[in-house]
């Protein structure tokens, strides 16, 4: 399991848009090529292992239903508005309870590495702090994925008692 420094090793913003909505913005370096990274978002038996198990039609204009690991078990449906393997996937994110969202994906080789961008947009401000440290929840299991470790190992705990405060500070400032 990474330590809590490498856990922690992720810029991390929220802005404020005119509309009274908030974008969550993440962006880390993984150390593994944009192959891996991308097959780790888009192949549904690696994707189960550190997000969710995703059923429906993965393409553009399809709609898929991810149903989170746990804690969380509750599916978000998700249409697929765009993809260019392997650097930029967007879809448009429905949660139960909540406006309908944007979700963008790019990734960005780096010699050896991988630069991860995932802005989740027209998010409110009941959410905002939630989506962040939760979407870098699972980026942590991610971590632990494309490092041949177990994501499970990733504690929901520990990761909410330490990431909330830092996304509860970004929203007072955005």
């Amino acid at each position: 399991m990474p330590d809590l420094g490498q856990l922690l090793d992720t810029a991390r913003t929220i802005t404020h848009s005119t509309d009274h909505t908030y974008a969550v913005v993440l962006r880390r370096t993984y150390e593994a090529d944009i192959q891996d990274v991308w097959s780790a978002w888009t192949t549904p038996s690696r994707l189960s292992r550190w997000l969710g198990q995703v059923t429906g039609t993965r393409e553009v204009g399809g709609t898929v239903h991810l149903t989170m690991s746990p804690p969380d078990q509750d599916v978000a449906t998700v249409q697929i508005t765009t993809c260019n393997a392997p650097t930029a996937l967007q879809a448009h994110w429905t949660w139960p309870g909540e406006p309908d969202s944007t979700v963008d994906l790019h990734l960005e080789p780096a010699g050896s590495t991988t630069i991860l961008t995932l802005t989740h947009s027209q998010v409110t401000e009941q959410t905002a702090v939630q989506y962040g440290y939760g979407w870098e929840d699972f980026l942590n299991r991610l971590t632990n994925l494309l490092a041949d470790e177990d994501p499970a190992a990733v504690s929901w705990s520990e990761a909410q008692q330490h990431l909330k405060p830092l996304w509860e500070d970004l929203f007072t400032r955005a």
